[in-house]
This record gives structure tokens, sequence and C-alpha cells, in this order.
């Protein structure tokens, strides 16, 4: 999710009693719940790699320990706050489990498990914002403020916020358990219809802001479907933009498959949920454009995409790896 709501998560769970293991709190929890993160600042925006090592290594839980030591390492020798060593560190290892988990929920997920599995793990009922996770947490950090301006002025006893801070960790583990539920409503939605005249081979469902509207991805015999899915709203199936799959000639077939293997489209391939490839065929120094892209994008946001170019004697000219708009035709 986005760094805000980290952020934000880390220092509720200090304030609802974390913060009483060391002096400088703040600091050392303020970068914890960012350090898996990290690892998006190796690669430029347009490199493919990127897809691959970003939330790699940086957000298993095996490697936590390491991630939450070099946050100590920071607070301590970099920014010379003085802390208590072994408290400061588990606050750092508190802060960094929990960006991990708040990842867990995406529609991406993590790779937990590193370096036993290449697994990603993911619960998928998150969208990258959530507006009631920041009301509440919102409301975690104003309450605590305001009751603490009313103690100064009657001059009585400040409040931790621990209560508060509690009271919003509850609330949000409910909200997400509402989440789910929505989810698994959508999922059974989907898999419950006929498309093309076949059931589904596979159905997927991407969350957004709002928890009762979901991006439906269908995958049938020969081709995929992405639909709007609003769980207060008729359903139709027939609606949406229908994607055949490509039937290329012989010739269009092998830049396909040459291109596909490339190592661009391969880390492209392992990466994306929902790949669909197109074949464009050209007159000129560049004969063959294929183009794989992942579908499974809010319709507000770009997708992502792997653009390769090749002679006519299927030599790739170039790997570009780039995000095209995103549909607007369902």
């Amino acid at each position: 999710m986005d760094p805000i709501t980290h952020t934000a998560v880390g220092f509720t769970i200090a304030q609802a009693g974390a913060k009483r293991l060391t002096q400088n709190w703040a600091w050392v929890i303020l970068l914890a719940g960012g350090a898996p993160d990290v690892d998006g600042l190796f690669f430029l925006p347009g490199n493919v790699d990127r897809l691959d090592w970003h939330r790699h290594f940086s957000h298993s839980i095996f490697f936590s320990p390491l991630i939450a030591a070099a946050v100590i390492l920071v607070v301590k020798y970099v920014l010379r706050r003085q802390i208590e060593l072994r408290g400061a560190f588990l606050l750092a290892l508190i802060g960094v489990l929990a960006h991990d988990a708040v990842d867990f929920l995406t529609y991406r997920g993590s790779r937990l498990l590193l370096p036993f599995t290449d697994q990603t793990f993911a619960l998928q009922i998150e969208s990258f914002f959530d507006p009631v996770i920041y009301l509440l947490f919102g409301l975690g950090f104003a309450i605590p403020f305001l009751s603490n301006l009313v103690s100064g002025e009657i001059g009585a006893k400040r409040a931790s916020g621990s209560i508060t801070a509690w009271m919003v960790l509850l609330l949000s583990l409910g909200w997400l358990g509402a989440r789910y539920t929505f989810r698994e409503q959508a999922m059974s939605e989907l898999s419950s219809r006929i498309y093309e005249g076949a059931a589904p081979e596979r159905v997927d469902v991407l969350p957004t802001i709002n928890p009762l509207r979901f991006i439906g991805f269908v995958r049938g015999e020969s081709f995929q479907k992405i639909l709007e899915l609003d769980l207060f709203d008729y359903f139709d199936p027939e609606s949406g933009q229908l994607l055949f799959d490509p039937v290329p000639s012989v010739e269009a077939g092998k830049a396909l498959r040459l291109a596909t293997a490339s190592r661009s489209a391969q880390v492209f391939l392992a990466w994306a949920h929902w790949p669909h490839a197109s074949v464009t065929r050209y007159n000129g120094e560049t004969r063959w454009v294929v183009v794989v892209e992942e579908l499974a994008a809010d319709k507000h946001r770009t997708r992502p995409r792997v653009s390769i170019r090749m002679d006519e004697h299927y030599a790739i000219q170039s790997e570009v790896y780039e995000r095209s708009k995103g549909p607007t035709g369902f």
C-alpha cells in the first residue's frame, strides 16, 4: 500500500505500547515502517528488473531482522539519536513486519518466505489507497492530540493514547474482515456465470478504492474478459471488454514465441497476473512489434507492458518496459 498507510500503521502500533521500548522511538518506527521499500531505490521506473526485485528479499520475514538492524544503525550512527539498542531493535522489527503484513493485504502481495520459496503471498483485499483506513488512523492521531490539548488547558494528566491506538487497530481488523467478505462475494458472483457459452476456467477480482466495486477478470478457452463488478448493482456477464487470444500466422507465431522468450518478457510474465499478448507486423526496418500487457490494472491507472521490436529476421532490436493508458471501454 502507500507510504502514508505504512507509516500510520507503525506509529499506531508504537502508540499502543511499543514506544516504551526505547527513547526516540518515533525515528525508529518512521524508518522501519518504510525500510522494506528501499529496494525500489535501486531501479529506475523504466527498468523491468524493478518488477522482479520489488517486494523481494527486503519483504521476507526471514530477512526482517537484517532490515531492522540496518534501521538501528541509521538511527544511532547517522541520525545520532540516543536509543536503547535491544528495545529499539525490537521496535524496528515490529515496524518492518507490520510493513510486510500490510503489503500482504494487497493484490500483488509479497514473497514473504524467501529464500525458501519464491511464491508470492497475497490476501488481495486492499487497493493501493483505502479512505476508511485513512479515516481510522487519522482519528487515532487526532483524538489523543485533542485530548492532550484539553488536558494541558485544565492541568490534567496527559493521555498516552494507547487505548485509542488499540481501538484503531481492532476496528481496522474488523474493516479488513469486511473487505475479505466483499471479495469472496465478488469471486462467487464471477464464478457462477457463463461467458461466451461456457463456464470460466479462471476468475479473479482486483479491489478498488470502493470496497463494493471490483475489476473482474475472466479466462475462457480462447479469451480473456475484463468487467466492472458492483456488489450493490446488477451484474451483466455480457458487459465488459472481451479480448481474444491471438491466433497468429506461422510467421507471426514465430515472432510471438521468440519475443516472449526474451529476458524482459520472461521477467514480466513471471510478475503479471493477467498478461495479454499482441503481434503487429510492419513494413520497414522494424518488421514485428510484440506487446505483452498486464490487464490487472485499475481502469483509472496505467497498464504495465513490455514492447519488443524485431527485424525481418526475428532479431530483437529493442525491449522496452513502459506503462500504457488503462482501458476505458468497460
